[in-house]
């Protein structure tokens, strides 16, 4: 025979009596005893304090929508006001008919032991921080006149008689009650919180357990140390099925994967194994049927709570030695560098599309030839370039002309001009919203936002298991399944009778991590860890990715080290990596070569790259006070020298403060002078070098509407 939970020694009544008892004997959160209890503020005793024009006032709200005449006697008027609010539902309805501002009001006193507050305290609420003084009264005295809130005395000690506020008892419980009817379904099978809930909604334990009790003893039981130290004391054999579940399917193990599997538990027994694991917290057998949210799963399968998955994953799911990968993988900003390329590669040839709108293969495998040759281990370089392909057509970097070929739009070219960060956060929101992929997109869309929430929260550079986020993200989607009412959306794409679910639980998860390996990987946010057979087996956190993602903790913002570079006389850029090295890696593919990389990273300037970096909207002083910042040794002279030939060989035209345009080309002047749109910016022409301007704006502003008609301007050097 099964235990109840009374008669279980571990189960949460029974562990509260103990440490209400015998509160020196353990360090969990003590439990409220029956003197403290009193504290809170019987409707009866609310009542009694009522004048006859309140009683009256109260049955006329309460009474609602029936109404009816109002008793002649005060007691029956308390009588027929205690009978309407021992109806859940009606307590919560009047409740919500009152304005947001009152319900903002009851929501906090609700979280607060024994549903009281001082009115100091109150007042101090972040969430009543938009409310005035008059504004927060007002709501106070709406609410007392409908005997949800009243005034008491405060009686704790540290400030004993002050004014307080409370909700009667019985009212308070029934809006939690009610809250928690709301969250039933996959909420209360999955997660410790709603098997708690669950267990405490029996009446005659309601009668004995009030709801602060059930949060005090969630607090107890859902910590890290009590959840893990609950499935260390399982038996073995069942033991080790709980850690395979969690470990291998995210604490979500269907019978028909069980049956699959070699155990020592032979065949499936949850009628044996539920009892166990309700009794122990740790998780339950049930059938769980997901179908009408579009996930394909309708089988009995064992549950370990989502909290105590979270406990167990948390311990196990930071390799270290010997688990360290075996290979690392890295990208950094290669994709941001390749969309460079990509466009320098429009910029200077006519590419032209098919009829469908794609390029054709053997402009493709030249624009192929541009890339940076390492595409690492989960994608290929032509799998890269359809994506560079899919984004700058998306975020319209390019457009078509009338001659079925591609320019750059004016979005291209202020690309160009955007910071790493800025590029980064643009590639990230339209991997978020990439329906290509595999899985369900209404199910994947909300499981990726879902993980960057999570993603944030771990430590930047520490490895951690491949599925340990999105196992977390998949068990808080499914948990959210009933709040976020995925079922009705998917109620009326069952109408038809045609849609059929495409993922169980498993591929929920797997599909995320497929997400992960070839997006966030790509985008350089992560980084993956490899076994000794090239499998991906852990992820790591970039220093870059946590910039993006606001997880400021752990990895500060810090600009490249200084002398970092070595600029040889044969225009040969070494860098010596320093950990951080992003945003220099990014500035040197906009205007230099990368040849190779291991150790330390080998780029090489030409005439072609600087040309390039100069027509994609780069300015000759950025590249100049690159290579001079971040040098260790002086820049030789004639790279310097080198790099302002190229420049003006490219047509660079020098601004100054009087309005002097100065360029070294001789044909892009004369162009320049024959420019329809120019010509109403010059007043007359200095020399064949040189050109003085109608200053009827800033320098900057004039050097930018110059840009715009297509000339390479900039203040001078």
């Amino acid at each position: 025979m099964s235990l109840t939970p009374d008669d279980n020694p571990t189960a949460p009544d029974r562990v509260a009596r103990e440490k209400e008892a015998s509160p020196e004997t353990g360090s969990a959160t003590p439990v409220e005893s029956p003197r403290r209890a009193n504290s809170r503020l019987p409707l009866h005793d609310f009542l009694e304090g009522c004048t006859a024009l309140e009683l009256e006032e109260l049955y006329n709200f309460w009474s609602q929508p029936k109404g009816g005449q109002v008793p002649r006697e005060a007691a029956e008027i308390k009588r027929a006001i205690r009978a309407f609010l021992s109806d859940d539902s009606l307590v919560e309805a009047r409740a919500l008919s009152l304005g947001r501002r009152q319900n903002q009001v009851i929501g906090i006193l609700l979280e607060a032991p024994h549903y009281l507050l001082s009115h100091a305290e109150l007042a101090a609420n972040k969430l009543l921080a938009h409310l005035t003084q008059y504004d927060l009264e007002a709501s106070l005295t709406i609410l007392a006149r409908n005997g949800l809130v009243v005034e008491a005395k405060d009686r704790r000690f540290k400030n004993f008689g002050a004014r307080a506020l409370a909700v009667p008892e019985e009212i308070a419980d029934a809006l939690l009650r009610q809250q928690r009817a709301k969250r039933r379904g996959v909420f209360d099978v999955l997660t410790l919180r709603g098997h708690l809930d669950r267990m405490y909604d029996d009446p005659e334990r309601a009668k004995r357990s009030a709801p602060t009790r059930l949060r005090e003893v969630y607090k107890m039981y859902s910590g890290e140390s009590a959840a893990v130290a609950r499935i260390e004391r399982l038996e073995a054999p069942l033991r080790g099925l709980v850690e395979k579940a969690i470990l291998q399917f995210g604490g979500i193990l269907p019978r028909s994967l069980f049956e699959r599997m070699e155990t020592e538990l032979g065949a499936w027994n949850g009628a044996r194994w539920r009892p166990k694991l309700e009794e122990s917290l740790v998780g339950t057998v049930e059938r769980l049927e997901l179908s009408p949210y579009g996930i394909h799963h309708n089988e009995e399968a064992l549950l370990v709570f989502n909290e105590v998955a979270l406990a167990w994953l948390k311990r196990v799911a930071v390799p270290g030695d010997p688990d360290r990968p075996h290979h690392e993988s890295s990208l950094s900003v290669d994709l941001v560098s390749n969309i460079s390329r990509f466009i320098g590669f429009i910029l200077e040839h006519n590419v032209r599309f098919t009829v469908r709108g794609e390029i054709f293969k053997t402009t493709e495998k030249r624009i192929l030839q541009e890339l940076i040759p390492n595409p690492g281990r989960e994608l290929s370089r032509e799998a890269v370039l359809d994506f560079i392909y899919d984004f700058t057509r998306s975020a319209h970097l390019i457009e078509s002309t009338g001659e079925r070929t591609f320019a750059l739009s004016n979005e291209g070219r202020v690309w160009e001009q955007n910071d790493l960060e800025q590029k980064l956060r643009a590639l990230l929101d339209f991997s978020i919203e990439e329906k290509a992929l595999a899985g369900d997109f209404y199910h994947q869309l909300r499981l990726r936002r879902i993980l960057l929430r999570l993603l944030k929260r771990i430590e930047a550079g520490t490895w951690y298991d491949l599925m340990y986020l999105p196992f977390l993200a998949r068990n808080t989607y499914l948990s959210s399944l009933d709040q976020l009412a995925v079922d009705e959306y998917f109620a009326t794409r069952n109408q038809g009778g045609q849609y059929a679910p495409m993922e169980d639980p498993q591929r929920l998860a797997w599909n995320l991590a497929k997400w992960v390996r070839s997006r966030l990987y790509l985008l350089g946010i992560v980084d993956l860890g490899y076994d000794s057979s090239d499998r991906p087996v852990a992820v790591r956190l970039t220093k870059v990715g946590a910039r993006l993602l606001g997880a400021v903790d752990g990895s500060p913002h810090q600009a490249p080290a200084l002398g970092s570079l070595i600029v040889t006389p044969d225009f040969e850029i070494v860098l010596f990596p320093t950990g951080d090295d992003a945003e220099l890696v990014h500035e040197l593919d906009r205007f230099a070569v990368r040849e190779r990389q291991g150790e330390t990273l080998h780029f090489r300037l030409n005439e072609k790259s600087v040309q390039r970096a100069l027509s994609e909207g780069m300015y000759l002083s950025r590249i100049l006070a690159t290579l001079r910042g971040q040098s260790r040794t002086p820049v030789p002279q004639n790279v310097l020298y080198s790099v302002r030939d190229w420049g003006a060989h490219a047509g660079l035209m020098l601004l100054d403060e009087r309005g002097v345009l100065r360029c070294e080309d001789e044909v892009t002047l004369r162009r320049f002078q024959q420019d329809a749109g120019a010509k109403n910016y010059i007043r007359e022409v200095l020399d064949e070098k040189r050109v003085q301007l109608k200053m009827r704006y800033t320098t900057r502003r004039t050097q930018a509407l110059l840009r715009d008609l297509g000339y390479l301007v900039e203040s001078e050097v």
